[in-house]
């Protein structure tokens, strides 16, 4: 299955930030109105003509960007829990400061993603992140031949050279 993997466009967290929101609510920033402008261009370009399903990462900022997408197509669009972003508290309780993730995020690329046995965070590890994406994009490939997933910067470094990519950058991969 051919699978589009698409960097949400570019988020704002000011609302987030402003509501003093820790841990998962830190994730709720939507777009910028240039973000919505990058994603509403992106939704106009020929490969959304080969894609049959988009798939979302739960994120506001993912999602807004599929939305902008599929009002210029009719492509129906799933949420997708795996396709979340890098976890900088891989505990489940996710409680941590914007202080706190950006030293996880620290040490995760100090130590090209993996976790030291004594890291005093407990982060998602690069491993971590691959295996969720692949299980959930396998689930798709039986159905689709081709799809779209709107997920994230750190997720899709994991399919490809390890360079940024740009608000609504695409990589395409093959799932099997």
């Amino acid at each position: 299955m051919k699978v589009y993997l698409i960097r949400h466009s570019e988020p704002t967290y000011q609302q987030a930030i402003d509501a003093g929101l820790q841990g998962f609510g830190r994730e709720l920033g939507g777009l910028t109105n240039n973000g919505i402008a990058i994603a509403q261009k992106l939704a106009q370009q020929p490969l959304f003509e080969h894609v049959q399903l988009i798939l979302a990462s739960p994120y506001t900022r993912a999602l807004q960007t599929a939305l902008e997408i599929v009002r210029f197509n009719d492509i129906p669009l799933k949420v997708e829990l795996g396709l979340r972003e890098w976890q900088p508290d891989n505990t489940g309780s996710r409680t941590d400061t914007e202080k706190q993730a950006s030293v996880a995020y620290q040490l995760y690329r100090q130590h090209a993603g993996q976790r030291v046995a004594d890291s005093p965070l407990h982060y998602e590890t690069a491993a971590e992140v691959k295996s969720r994406v692949l299980a959930t994009l396998s689930k798709y490939a039986q159905t689709y031949d081709c799809i779209a997933c709107v997920t994230h910067g750190e997720v899709m470094r994991q399919f490809g050279d390890q360079q940024d990519v740009a608000f609504c950058g695409v990589r395409e991969i093959i799932v099997d």
